[in-house]
């Protein structure tokens, strides 16, 4: 049997946690309390690879010297970037607060928001989707980010949650439309939080990651389950060796990583039962979300030191 799922990830988490202690106080204090605004903060425009003109927040990282600092492309959930006051998600800014911390610029791109809406978590038939629109967003924000001056080109990562990791799933597979043209760069790492794995799986048997490639899923997951995602993950290690790993934590549920979401169900529209509707259990899970963090960071510095 394949060293994946949870087998893979509870052999390598009894490790990495003895070496990892440290950064996980670190990093959890650091998440308590995210920032609110910030003046290296600035709304910018650049073109997704379906041409439609995308609004994103760019981070700049606060240079101390002339060295080229990595980047970070952050992609947005079906809860969009902003909520209905406007502003980005406790969630968004904590991990904002944790990539600053390292010296690393970000962009976070909106989806939604060009395309008229902002809100799609409770809508049955998605007007944007991740195989259709997101996955050419994430190549316009590669773009983006290999333009600025600041940025080394071969140190930009990708990182999702929810619908904007199954984004990241289209994104990262070897051979996908969203691909850049050989000898333009990619990006270098991603790390995706608990993305919806079964409909990509069945569409392409023979899915590969094209670079390494983190996910990080809830054991308890009912939205977007997770067994799913350990089949691509074990298929691609068999096909690219280890190029993709999975981490799988128990008691979490969809949404684990938020520092404050009071655990909840939601009722969102099923198509298998109209009236009833489908209930997914969502919120923070406070060990799991220390540990992910740790994984995490760990990953990113790994790829982008």
């Amino acid at each position: 049997m394949s060293p994946t799922g949870r087998h893979l990830a509870n052999r390598k988490l009894n490790v990495f946690w003895q070496d990892c202690l440290a950064t996980v106080l670190v990093v959890a204090a650091i998440a308590i309390s995210p920032s609110t605004t910030s003046a290296a903060e600035k709304f910018v425009t650049f073109d997704s690879a379906d041409v439609t003109a995308i609004s994103a927040v760019y981070i700049e990282a606060e240079a101390s010297n002339s060295e080229l600092v990595p980047g970070i492309v952050m992609l947005h959930g079906c809860g969009g970037l902003f909520n209905s006051s406007g502003k980005m998600s406790t969630r968004t800014r904590a991990w904002i607060d944790l990539f600053k911390a390292e010296g690393w610029s970000l962009l976070l791109p909106d989806s939604f928001g060009p395309r008229g809406h902002r809100y799609l978590c409770k809508t049955k038939d998605r007007p944007v989707t991740p195989e259709r629109h997101r996955q050419f967003d994430a190549l316009g924000a590669l773009r983006f980010m290999q333009a600025q001056s600041n940025i080394d080109p071969k140190r930009i990562a990708l990182i999702g949650w929810s619908n904007g990791a199954m984004t990241g799933l289209h994104t990262v597979m070897k051979g996908s439309r969203s691909a850049p043209d050989k000898g333009t760069g990619d990006f270098v790492t991603a790390v995706l939080f608990y993305p919806g794995c079964k409909a990509i799986g069945k569409e392409h048997p023979d899915y590969v990651a094209r670079f390494p490639t983190l996910i990080q899923h809830g054991a308890e997951d009912n939205w977007t389950l997770p067994k799913p995602c350990e089949r691509l993950v074990e298929r691609s290690q068999f096909e690219a060796k280890g190029r993709m790993e999975i981490d799988i934590y128990d008691g979490a549920v969809h949404g684990f990583d938020h520092p404050s979401s009071e655990p909840r169900t939601l009722k969102l529209p099923s198509k298998k039962n109209p009236e009833a509707g489908w209930h997914v259990r969502v919120g923070t899970h406070p060990e799991a979300r220390e540990k992910a963090i740790a994984r995490t960071m760990a990953w990113m510095r790994e790829y982008l030191k």
